[in-house]
Order: C-alpha cells, then structure tokens, then sequence
C-alpha cells in the first residue's frame, strides 16, 4: 500500500506544470520589462552625456579657434580636434578625412547620425537623426529644460521649438513611428 501511494503522488499533475509554467512567464515578463526600462534611461543618460559634451567641446574650441564661422558643416573640423566622445564613433582610429561617422546610442549606422552644424556667427546646431519616436520625444523635453546653457531653439522634425519643450509638444513633433525622426538643437556659440 506505501508504494503505490508513493507511485500515485510521484509526478505533477498537468494542471500544477501549468501553474509553474504561468508563473515563470509572469516573472520572465516582470524581469524583461524592467530591463528595457534601464536599458532606455541608460541610453537616455548617454544621449545627454554626449550633447553636453559636444557642446563645451565646441564652445571651447571656437574660444580657442575663431575659425568655425566660415565652415557650414564643422563636423569634421571638431571630430579632428576630438569633441566628440570616442563611444559615438563608428570605426575607432584616425578622424575623418571626409564625412565622420557618429552615432548617439539608438543608431550604429556606418554614415552616421549626428552631425553639427555652423548656424550664424553666433549660433552651432547639433543634430541628431534617425531617432526612435520614444527616444525623440525623451529627448526633446529632458534635453531643453536648462541642462546645457544658451540653448536659442530646437527644431523636432524641421518645426522650430522654444525650449523648454513640454511633453506635449515633443509628442505631436515626434510623429514618424520608425527610426527617422530628427531633433537640432541651436546653441548660442560664447555661452
């Protein structure tokens, strides 16, 4: 009698592996939605990291230079003097001898996908291209609200913005679903 009441309560019944199953996909799910969750404010914090960067590497240089107000796209010109933090290279080693390749943390595109532009004699933009819809709109509010000093304008999507940019507003300018939006931030150059 003890053995085959041992034989009877041996195994699971399907019922209790079904239990066990659903509750490890709960905790699978719980642990993959918390993780993309870090991995995005990781790449957000990246993002800010590196225009705060670009952007006290160009001011010190034009203090230093003088020189950038004749050139339109200077991006070559400061990726020669290393503004640009090394992660956002898309092949380490010499700086561009034409066109460089940088990229913020959603993109590893081989052309790149930031550039900085020569405005006016008094203003520099850095763009940022192909940029997720989340990641546009994270940006464009959390990188306007007086982070980086003498920032004049943003354009999100080529639709001028005067920062602060609410969340709102970064949400109706942040409208292509795939990888293709846009934000240039407008700084003035002697902050």
């Amino acid at each position: 009698m003890t053995t085959q009441r041992l034989k009877k309560n041996a195994g699971m019944t399907l019922v209790e592996a079904t239990i066990v199953l659903a509750v490890a996909s709960v905790i699978i799910a719980a642990v993959w939605m918390v993780s993309t969750v870090v991995y995005e404010n990781a790449r957000q914090y990246q993002a800010n990291r590196q225009l705060q960067t670009i952007v006290q590497n160009v001011r010190q240089l034009y203090a230093r230079m003088n020189a950038l107000t004749n050139i339109a796209d200077v991006t070559c010109t400061l990726d020669a003097q290393a503004a640009f933090p090394v992660e956002m290279r898309v092949a380490q080693g010499t700086p561009c001898s034409g066109t460089p390749a940088l990229n913020h943390p959603w993109m590893s595109l081989t052309a790149g996908s930031v550039r900085v532009f020569n405005r006016d004699a008094t203003t520099f933009a850095v763009v940022f291209s192909n940029l997720p819809k989340k990641a546009c709109i994270g940006l464009a509010t959390k990188l306007t609200g007086g982070d980086i000093t003498a920032l004049k304008n943003v354009l999100i999507n080529s639709v001028s913005t005067t920062p602060p940019v609410t969340i709102v507003t970064s949400t109706s300018r942040c409208t292509a679903a795939t990888d293709t939006n846009v934000i240039e931030w407008q700084f003035d150059i002697r902050a």
